[in-house]
């Protein structure tokens, strides 16, 4: 690419990064602690309605793991329900539910800042502590409570270290581990409920959350996964007194396909129990009482008392007589009020202080029975404070919006002025305005892969119509394309249970089978022109199945006979020595011996052509590429690599017959439709709940690395991108060297109108309902696309690899 291409791109680059920092600015907190406002010395000599907390936090516990009949698996806890020894609410979590910021929400009571979502896997970042934040965290420790915690290591990146009197973290991304990471915390229990040396014991089980990572919400595993953590509530209530309140909650909750991170119902509706032998001695919830628990199926899973998670703050500095957290949105749960006897409503008015000093309002004086209309409108004021709750940095938005315009407006001069008027020039510029304009619409934006359906369809569609001499090609592509379509379940409105992915799951000998087929046909793709570089190839392919194969023994699903041959006998050659190895152990030798392998494939095929200057040096390469995208693939979707390679072949001969002097441009541009609908049809949304974290830990062990770790996810979750990306490349080399620039001059307009008009509708939709769920999400999807494969794939490894092809 020429320097002022290059220029251009690093200034549209920089300003939508100026834009993102305006758009997720750090939020403005209260600083210090909070004091008690209300009736200060009567509070402080107030008795607290308990001694002691323990609090168990089980990551994606979703409402219905916790009561619903036929689903939840929580026996001990339905019979305290139905004793009245533990009262269950549903808690709304606020988007984005994932575990950092609804960490944040439960202990400080404020609403998620969405930049907590990314920041969510930095394992060494820094800049969500919680050191100088109020919280009830850092109320006992002032209050001299000893803390212990056990669990997601999260907490111990929110909190200083000298809050905790014991802890012992645990790392939250190995989403592969169901069963160590959870008696990691349990085992501390014994030692900790018999000397009980603590005030507050915090308890963080991810064992659940992993499950549903890797196989849904419905998974064999979450069952027994149930019963476990029901044990263990049994464990700590048989041995507390009446004077320790247990809770029981989740962060957030999931999706059915096991991810969270949006706004769906699943998500956001997390269970929540409050567990005390004390409490069978108060009036039960309205909504509990005279209801046997579990219950039956719930609209939008909400099950008994719907209470926003946030309330579970002053709920609890209430209970405890500690003051409520400055920055807290939470109200006090009316429920909880007949525990505090004749105190309780000096609590609320206390509450209703707080609330009313972090909205900035002035607080009229109240009577005692007014209580109320004063949780009434404290509830309008936490709704209010909710949906206000970040400051936008309007000098960086309007900087990055300005900037972007400028870089646009040369883009789109440097591209129309040099483009021929032809099909391919025209088809791009009414992709680029059809999907700039449709930003502006929430739906649009959720359902965006029906938008690249349709593109796709009538491109192919007019093609067909004009060139009908190429009948066979078309009608092959389309076929290939209704199969991508109907492969995985695309968009956040509509979810259908019978996709093509479905299907293979409950059918894994023809899974593996196409498996093995995709992997066969990628490593052996011209072998009569490189035969050693095809057993090359081959090698890491059968490495690969290896791995998948091992990975779905670990896992829990159906692999074939020859499937578990064929691994015995290979790890038998690869491992010899006679240790013992069973599937689970080998997992990262075998991972890191495919990325070895391959390295050293690429490495030997660079050197050959250095010194011999073969042609097709790309061709060749793309095999081995394609292969290790398949290693970053869940195994129900490796067989669309197949899918892809028919696709390629049909499209490649349809341009040949029927474009012969556009050609070049066409590929390109059919290259930027098949990366958006092959990301889609993948399973990707512009959600961050379908970001998939299964293979971002292939070949990693204990020691987390956050750069390789992000770099596996990416690469997993844009797998379908990087394929069609790399393709145009490899055919435009076959094809024609001296318009590279031209067509990636043709990319960046793509990116460059698109980028700004997501800017603007940002900037007009910031106070829209669907801001976080929907907006947000979708910026952080454009830094990613303009990031991975925009500047990395397309303008860094693309053009070196066209260097050394010389």
């Amino acid at each position: 690419m020429r320097f002022k291409e290059v220029g251009l791109l690093f200034c549209q680059l920089l300003a939508v990064l100026i834009f993102a920092a305006g758009f997720f600015p750090q939020k403005k907190v209260l600083k210090g602690d909070a004091q008690f406002q209300y009736m200060a010395e009567t509070q402080r000599a107030l008795e607290p309605a308990f001694d002691k907390l323990v609090l168990v936090v089980i990551d994606a516990l979703r409402a219905d793991f916790l009561f619903q009949q036929n689903v939840s698996h929580f026996d001990f806890v339905h019979e305290l329900l139905n004793r009245g020894e533990a009262w269950g609410f549903t808690a709304y979590s606020n988007p984005p539910t994932v575990t950092l910021p609804r960490l944040k929400g439960i202990t400080t009571g404020s609403a998620p800042n969405f930049l907590d979502a990314i920041l969510n896997v930095a394992e060494d970042d820094s800049s969500s502590n919680l050191k100088d934040q109020d919280s009830w965290i850092s109320q006992f420790a002032k209050h001299g409570k000893k803390i212990h915690f056990f669990g997601d290591d999260t907490w111990l990146k929110l909190f200083p270290e000298e809050f905790f009197q014991k802890h012992d973290g645990t790392n939250s991304f190995f989403v592969s581990d169901f069963e160590e990471v959870d008696t990691n915390v349990t085992r501390h229990l014994p030692h900790e409920l018999q000397h009980k040396d603590w005030d507050v014991l915090i308890l963080h089980y991810l064992g659940l959350d992993h499950i549903g990572h890797k196989g849904g919400a419905a998974s064999q595993f979450m069952p027994p996964k149930h019963r476990e953590m029901d044990a263990v509530i049994r464990q700590i209530y048989d041995q507390v007194d009446n004077r320790t309140l247990l809770c029981v909650m989740g962060d957030h909750g999931m999706n059915d396909l096991g991810n969270h991170g949006g706004s769906s119902a699943g998500e956001t509706s997390a269970g929540m129990v409050f567990i005390s032998k004390m409490l069978s001695s108060y009036p039960r919830p309205a909504a509990q009482d005279g209801v046997s628990s579990p219950v039956t199926a719930a609209e939008d899973y909400q099950f008994f008392t719907r209470i926003q998670q946030v309330d579970f703050v002053p709920t609890i500095a209430s209970l405890f007589n500690i003051p409520i957290p400055k920055n807290s949105l939470g109200v006090f749960v009316r429920e909880f009020s007949s525990l505090l006897g004749q105190h309780a409503t000096t609590k609320i008015i206390e509450n209703y202080h707080q609330l009313m000093q972090l909205a900035a309002k002035k607080t009229a004086a109240r009577g005692n029975d007014d209580i109320d209309s004063m949780l009434a409108e404290m509830k309008d004021v936490q709704a209010t404070l909710a949906r206000t709750a970040t400051n936008y940095n309007y000098a960086m938005l309007f900087l990055g919006v300005g900037m972007l315009s400028i870089v646009t407006a040369a883009t789109a001069y440097c591209y129309i002025s040099s483009a021929r008027l032809n099909e391919a020039s025209v088809l791009m510029i009414a992709v680029t305005a059809l999907l700039g304009s449709s930003v502006f619409g929430s739906s649009f934006v959720e359902e965006e892969h029906q938008i690249w359906w349709w593109i796709i369809i009538a491109v192919v569609g007019y093609s067909w119509a004009t060139r009908p001499s190429c009948t066979p090609s078309h009608l092959v592509f389309l076929v290939c394309a209704r199969l991508l379509r109907g492969w995985n379940n695309s968009g956040q409105k509509f979810m259908y249970d019978f996709t093509v992915a479905e299907l293979l799951k409950s059918h894994p000998s023809i899974k593996w089978l196409l498996v093995c087929a995709t992997l066969a046909v990628v490593a052996l793709d011209g072998f009569t022109e490189r035969p050693l570089l095809s057993i090359f190839n081959l090698l890491a392919g059968l490495l690969c199945f290896v791995y998948k194969t091992c990975w779905a023994n670990v896992n829990g699903e159906v692999s074939p006979t020859y499937a578990q041959t064929l691994v015995t006998k290979a790890c038998s050659l690869l491992f010899a020595g006679g240790t013992p190895w069973d599937d689970k152990q080998l997992l990262v030798p075998l991972a890191r011996l495919f990325f070895k392998v391959t390295a050293a494939i690429v490495c030997m095929r660079i050197a050959y052509n250095v010194v011999f200057a073969k042609r097709k040096f790309l061709s060749e390469l793309f095999p081995l590429f394609t292969i290790v995208l398949i290693m970053q693939t869940a195994s129900q979707n490796i067989p669309l690599f197949l899918v892809f390679t028919i696709m390629r072949s049909s499209l490649r001969n349809i341009l040949r017959v029927g474009y012969p002097q556009q050609r070049c441009e066409m590929f390109f541009v059919l290259s930027l439709i098949l990366q958006n609908l092959s990301f889609f049809q993948f399973g990707g949304t512009n959600s961050i709940a379908t970001i998939d974290l299964t293979n971002s830990y292939n070949g990693i062990s204990e020691n987390y690395n956050i750069y390789v770790v992000g770099l596996l996810m990416c690469i997993g979750n844009m797998a379908p991108a990087i394929y069609w990306s790399l393709a145009a490349v490899v055919d435009h080399q076959l094809y024609s060297k001296k318009s590279y620039a031209q067509q990636k001059l043709s990319s960046m307009f793509f990116y460059s109108v698109n980028s700004l008009l997501l800017l603007v509708a940002c900037i007009c939709m910031r106070y829209h309902l669907f801001i976080w769920s929907v907006f947000s999400p979708k910026l952080c999807y454009l830094l990613g696309w303009n990031i991975l494969i925009h500047f990395l794939t397309e303008t860094v490894l693309e053009p070196f690899l066209l260097m050394v092809a010389g």
